[in-house]
C-alpha cells in the first residue's frame, strides 16, 4: 500500500495530537496525587518531629529529677541518722563516729563538695571538703562560722522534716567566684536528737556540673537546640557555651530576651509546646522543691523561700523554622526516582495508545489515498512504476510503457532488475533493494539508465519515494521519473567547455585522467611563459621546482583520484627559471558513468603576497625584538642601579680584607673577588646588549686590530696554554667600524674557543685565525675566521646560540653571542658558526668594505 510524504508529517502530528489528548489528563491526576502525597508526608513529618523533641524534653527533665531526688533521699538518710545516733542521751555529740560517717559518705557518693554540720549558732562543728577525688575532714582551727549566710538563716528556722534547696549557680569564695567556675546546690535539713531537740543543721553542697553533666546525656539527640534556664530565662546549659551563667556574669546574656513571645508562652504555661516565627519551642518545668515534695511527702517548705520566688528550672528544645517542617526540595530527592517511574510509564502507554488510535484511522484513509494517487500517475507525461522491495513491478505508467516499448501485461508483476537495469548497475541497484528490505531508505534522486524493449538505453533522472504498508515499514519504493538522455549529452559537451574559462584572471588547466596537459587558458601562458603548445599532451612537473616532496605528489594524486578537491600552495619555476608561488585547487571531472574523465587545476599567481606576507612577518619579529629589548633596557638599568654601588662597596671591602688578612683569608678573598668580577662582566654584557651604543666609525686595518686583540688577551691564552696560529693575507682592505666594539666581538669569539679548548689535553690544544678577502655579488668584504679544536657544536641549533639568555655552558649569561650578533648586524655584516670536520668550531665574521646602509640601533 502507498502511502505520500504529506500524509505521513500529517499522521506525525496527528500522533503528537492524540499523545497529548491522552497524555494530559493524566498526567493532571499524576501532579494532583503528587501534591496530596506531599501534603501527608508534611504533616506525618510534622507530627513526628513535635512528638520525638515532646519526648527529648522529657527524658532531660527526667534526668533532672533524677539526680534531685538522689540528692534528696541522701539527705534524708543523714538527718534520719543523726537523729538516731549522732547524739548521746544528754545531747552530745559523737563527734568522731559521725566525721567517719561522713567521709565514708563523701568518698562512696563523690557528689558533693562539702557536707557540714552546723551548731545552733551557725558555727561548723563538722566539714568534710571533696577534692581530686578524695575525701578530707576540717580540722577545728579551720571550721568557720556561717551565721551570716542565706541558708543558714533559710534553714535554721525549719521544722523537723522540711528541707531547704537553694538556686543552682556558681559557688563563690571570699567574695568572688571561684575559678575555675564550679555549680553547685546546697541541700539543708535541720538536725534533731532523740528527744526532739533541734541541734543545728545538715548542709549538701552538690556539685552542680553532675547534675548538668546527668542533664547532656539525657538530651544527647537534641544537644544541638536544647537549653536549660532558671526561673528568670538565664542559661544554666546552652548549645554554646559562653551563653550560660548570665544572671553571675558580666555578659548578662539571657534566653528571654533572644526570643521573648516564646518565653512569654513558656512562663504561662510550664509545660507544652509552642510555634512562633522563630521556630517549634518544646519545654517542661523542673521545681526542685516539687520534686522533694514528691520524693519526701512529710517534707516541709521553707517559709522563708515563700518570700521569693520559688526555684524553677526549664528545659526547652527549639528547632529554626527551615528544619521545623520537611522541605519540599527533600521531598522531591527522596521521591523523584518513584515519579520518575510513573512519568515515564504514563508517557510510555500514552505514546501506545495514541499510536494504536492512529493507526486505525490511517487504515481507513489509505484505500483511498491509493485510488487517488494512483489515477494521479496515470495521467501525468512522466514516467512512474512502484516497485516492491522485492524488486518487482507492482505498477506503471502509460507514459514509462511508451518511453520503453513494452505492452503492461509483459511487465507488470515481472523482476524490475533483469528487464529494466542495464547490466553493468544490476549489481549495485540489487544492493539498495536489499538495504529496503532490511528497512532503510532507498537513494531520494538517482540518475540511471533503463533498458527499452529494442535493446536501447534512455537516461532518467528518477525521484524515488518509499511506500509504505499499514503497519508503517516499507513496502516498496515508488519512482516518477523524467528523460534526461539527450540534455545529459549536451551538458557533457557544455562541461569541457565551461571549465576552460578563457578570460579567467586565475590560470585554468586541464588534464586527462593520466595527468596528461589537454588545455591551459592564456594566463598560464603570462605566468609561465610557456605556450599552449609547448605544454599539450606533457606532465604539469614540467613546473616543478623540486621543493615539494614525491609524498606530498603522491597524496595530492590519491585524494582527486577518489573524487576528493585539493587546496594548497606550489613553489613552481617559470619557464626562464625564476620561482613564483601559485595558489592551486585541483578536482576531478566525472563522465556520465560517474567515472572520472578529467582532472580541472584553477590556480593563481601569489608571489607578490608571498613576498608581502614575509616582510610582514619580519617586521612583526623586529617589532618584537624591539620590544624585547626596551624591556631588557628597563631591567638593566633597574640592575645597574640596585646593583653596581652594592657591588662596587663589596669589591671595595674585600680589596682591603685581602690585603689585611693572612694568607688562608687572602686566598679566599681572592675567590671572593672573582665572583665579584663575574658578575660585573654579567651586568656589563646586559646593559651592552640592552643598550648598545651607536656605532663610532673608523677606517680600520684588520690585522693590526687582531695584534691589539691577540695581545690584550695574552693572559689568557698563558692560562689556557694555547699559541694561536694567526694568518692575515696581505693587501687587506681597511674596513668601516667601531674600533672598541669590534674588539669586544673578537674578545667575546676567541673567549668561547678557549672555554672549549680547556677541555683538551694541553698537547692537543688548537687555536687558528684568519683573514682574508671575501668577494662576492654584492661587492668586496674582510673574512675573520676563529676556529678551535675543542668538543663542537654537538648538534646544537646554530641560531638558539645567537639569541639573547641561551647557553649550553654551566656559567654564563648566553648573552656573548647575542652581543656578537648585535655588533655584526650594526656592521651590516654576517656572522655563522661552523662544525669542523676533524673537531671543533669556527666562527665566520664578514664585514663590509663600505659603510653599512641601514642605520644602527
Amino acid at each position: 500500500m502507498l502511502q505520500a510524504q504529506g500524509q505521513r508529517e500529517f499522521s506525525l502530528i496527528e500522533r503528537v495530537r492524540e499523545f497529548l489528548f491522552v497524555f494530559l489528563p493524566f498526567a493532571a491526576i499524576l501532579t494532583v496525587g503528587g501534591i496530596a502525597h506531599y501534603y501527608s508526608v508534611y504533616r506525618t513529618e510534622l507530627v513526628t518531629t513535635e512528638t520525638r523533641e515532646i519526648l527529648n524534653v522529657g527524658l532531660a527533665r527526667s534526668a533532672l529529677n533524677n539526680d534531685l531526688v538522689a540528692v534528696i533521699s541522701d539527705l534524708t538518710f543523714l538527718s534520719d541518722y543523726f537523729q538516731t545516733q549522732a547524739f548521746d542521751p544528754i545531747g552530745g555529740l559523737n563527734k568522731t563516729d559521725v566525721t567517719a560517717l561522713l567521709l565514708g559518705f563523701s568518698k562512696q557518693k563523690q557528689l558533693y563538695d562539702q557536707i557540714r554540720f552546723l551548731d545552733m549558732e551557725g558555727q561548723e562543728i563538722i566539714r568534710i571538703n571533696f577534692e581530686g577525688g578524695e575525701s578530707r575532714a576540717v580540722a577545728a582551727d579551720a571550721l568557720q562560722n556561717k551565721a551570716d549566710r542565706y541558708y543558714f538563716r533559710e534553714s535554721i528556722d525549719l521544722d523537723q522534716g522540711a528541707l531547704y534547696i537553694s538556686p543552682l549557680d556558681l559557688n563563690m569564695e571570699q567574695g568572688r567566684l571561684e575559678e575555675p567556675y564550679k555549680p553547685v546546690m546546697r541541700f539543708a535539713t535541720p538536725v534533731f536528737s532523740r528527744d526532739g531537740t533541734k541541734q543545728g543543721i545538715l548542709v549538701l553542697n552538690y556539685l552542680g556540673q553532675r547534675l548538668l553533666g546527668s542533664f547532656k546525656r539525657a538530651s544527647a539527640n537534641i544537644a544541638n537546640h536544647v537549653h536549660l534556664l532558671n526561673a528568670k530565662g538565664y542559661w544554666l546549659h546552652s548549645p554554646r557555651d559562653d551563653d550560660a551563667w548570665g544572671f553571675m556574669l558580666p555578659h548578662q546574656r539571657r534566653f528571654s530576651t533572644g526570643f521573648p513571645q516564646a518565653w512569654w508562652e513558656i512562663t504561662q504555661r510550664g509545660t507544652g509546646q509552642v510555634r512562633t516565627e522563630k521556630g517549634l519551642f518544646t519545654f517542661e518545668t523542673v521545681t526542685p522543691l516539687a520534686v522533694a515534695a514528691q520524693t519526701i511527702p512529710s517534707a516541709g517548705i521553707s517559709t522563708a523561700a515563700t518570700q521569693r520566688p520559688a526555684e524553677r528550672w526549664v528545659v526547652i528544645s527549639q528547632i529554626a523554622p527551615d528544619e521545623d517542617a520537611p522541605s519540599l526540595w527533600g521531598f522531591v530527592t527522596r521521591n523523584s526516582p518513584l515519579y520518575l517511574l510513573m512519568l515515564v510509564v504514563l508517557v510510555v502507554g500514552s505514546w501506545l495508545l495514541a499510536s494504536a488510535r492512529l493507526r486505525h484511522h490511517r487504515a481507513e484513509l489509505e484505500s483511498e489515498y491509493e485510488r487517488r494517487f494512483r489515477h494521479t500517475l496515470e495521467n501525468m507525461d512522466l514516467a512512474a512504476v512502484t516497485v516492491d522491495k522485492e524488486a518487482r513491478l507492482g505498477f506503471c505508467n502509460d507514459s514509462f510503457l511508451r518511453l520503453t516499448g513494452w505492452q503492461r501485461e509483459e511487465v507488470l508483476h515481472g523482476e524490475w532488475i533483469d528487464r529494466f537495469v542495464a547490466p553493468e548497475r544490476r549489481e549495485l541497484v540489487g544492493k539498495a533493494f536489499s538495504e529496503l528490505q532490511k528497512g532503510k531508505k532507498y537513494p531520494r534522486e538517482v540518475e540511471a539508465e533503463v533498458m527499452t524493449r529494442d535493446g536501447g538505453r534512455r537516461l532518467i533522472s528518477w525521484h524515488n519515494t518509499p511506500s509504505f504498508d499499514s503497519s508503517g515499514k516499507i513496502s516498496g519504493v515508488t519512482c516518477i521519473g523524467e528523460d534526461i538522455t539527450e540534455r545529459k549529452k549536451a551538458e557533457a559537451r557544455v562541461r569541457e567547455l565551461s571549465r576552460a574559462v578563457e578570460q579567467s584572471p586565475s590560470i585554468v588547466m586541464l588534464t586527462d585522467r593520466n595527468g596528461r596537459i589537454e588545455y591551459v587558458n592564456p594566463k598560464f601562458t603570462d605566468v609561465t611563459g610557456y605556450t599552449a603548445e609547448e605544454v599539450q599532451g606533457r606532465n604539469p612537473s614540467i613546473l616543478k621546482s623540486g621543493e615539494i616532496s614525491p609524498e606530498g605528489y603522491k597524496s595530492l594524486w590519491e585524494k582527486v583520484m577518489q573524487g576528493e578537491e585539493w587546496r594548497g600552495e606550489f613553489h613552481n619555476r617559470r619557464k626562464n627559471g625564476e620561482l613564483y608561488w601559485e595558489s592551486a585547487s585541483i578536482s576531478s571531472l566525472r563522465g556520465e558513468n560517474g567515472e572520472i574523465t578529467n582532472y580541472v587545476a584553477v590556480k593563481e599567481d601569489i608571489t607578490e603576497r608571498k613576498r608581502l606576507e614575509a616582510e610582514i612577518e619580519q617586521h612583526h619579529k623586529e617589532m618584537a625584538r624591539h620590544q624585547a629589548l626596551a624591556a631588557m633596557g628597563r631591567m638593566a638599568g633597574m640592575i645597574a642601579h640596585d646593583l653596581r654601588n652594592p657591588l662596587s662597596s663589596v669589591k671595595m671591602s674585600m680589596q682591603i680584607l685581602g690585603r689585611q688578612a693572612g694568607d688562608e683569608r687572602r686566598e679566599l678573598a681572592e675567590i671572593g673577588m672573582g665572583q665579584i668580577r663575574y658578575m660585573e662582566n654579567i651586568l656589563t654584557d646586559m646593559l651592552a646588549y640592552a643598550r648598545p651604543e651607536a656605532v663610532k666609525s673608523e677606517w680600520i686595518d684588520m690585522g693590526k686590530l687582531l695584534e691589539s686583540v691577540m695581545s690584550g688577551m695574552q693572559g689568557r691564552l698563558d692560562e689556557v696554554n694555547v699559541t694561536p696560529v694567526i694568518e692575515v693575507e696581505s693587501g687587506l682592505p681597511t674596513v668601516p667600524a667601531d674600533p672598541d666594539k669590534l674588539r669586544r666581538l673578537f674578545n667575546n669569539l676567541v673567549s668561547n674557543a678557549l672555554q672549549a679548548l680547556e677541555e683538551k689535553g694541553e698537547d692537543e690544544r688548537l687555536l687558528e685565525v684568519a683573514t682574508t678577502v671575501n668577494l662576492n655579488d654584492t661587492g668586496t668584504s674582510v673574512k675573520v675566521e676563529i676556529c678551535d679544536n675543542g668538543k663542537g657544536l654537538d648538534g646544537a641549533d646554530t641560531e638558539k646560540l645567537f639569541e639573547p639568555f641561551f647557553t649550553t655552558r654551566a656559567q654564563g649569561t648566553g648573552l656573548g653571542l647575542a652581543i656578537v650578533r648585535q655588533i655584526v648586524d650594526q656592521h651590516g655584516g654576517t656572522i655563522d658558526l661552523s662544525q669542523r670536520e676533524n673537531g671543533g668550531t669556527c666562527a665566520t665574521v664578514v664585514l663590509p668594505t663600505v659603510p653599512a646602509d641601514a642605520p644602527t640601533q
